[in-house]
């Protein structure tokens, strides 16, 4: 009983740790678009730079999530890793210890919400930046052809 009341504590900390983890890219990642919006690019390299040393750190998590998931799956005897099925099959001792997992991959899940939508936003606004400065290389390059008599390109 100890030894998977201890699991489940640890796997409650490693998600405590990736949801801390996982806020801190977000911190990260919000200062994306403004670096991308002013074209500072060398900037915007540092920052996605050190967002990936994060991303490696919450996939070692992921990792040790996973060991502990199947852990209790093998223990507990289901298919998978769910929490409600583990609340039906687990006795009533462990019942608060899973009540206390479930909350924290409750507030975990908005958190990876939003760092979704963040990616997408930070993506569109940096296809956007790329596609303004080629069309003005377009349009100097056009301009630098009429002004030594060259073709257009």
């Amino acid at each position: 009983m100890r030894e998977i009341r201890e699991k489940i504590a640890e796997l409650t900390t490693a998600y405590q740790d990736q949801l801390k983890l996982y806020q801190e890219i977000g911190e990260v990642g919000s200062q994306e678009g403004g670096l991308i919006s002013r074209g500072q690019l060398d900037k915007l390299l540092q920052v996605l730079k050190a967002k990936e040393g994060l991303l490696k750190q919450a996939g070692e998590y992921e990792q040790q999530i996973r060991r502990l998931q199947e852990q209790l799956v093998s223990h507990f005897g289901v298919a998978s890793f769910s929490l409600p099925q583990l609340k039906l099959v687990a006795p009533e001792y462990y019942q608060d210890d899973l009540t206390a997992l479930s909350e924290v991959i409750a507030a975990l899940v908005p958190v990876l919400e939003r760092l979704e939508t963040q990616e997408r936003q930070n993506e569109a606004a940096l296809n956007a930046y790329l596609k303004q400065t080629q069309g003005q290389q377009v349009v100097q390059r056009r301009r630098a052809g009429r002004a030594y008599g060259g073709k257009e390109s």
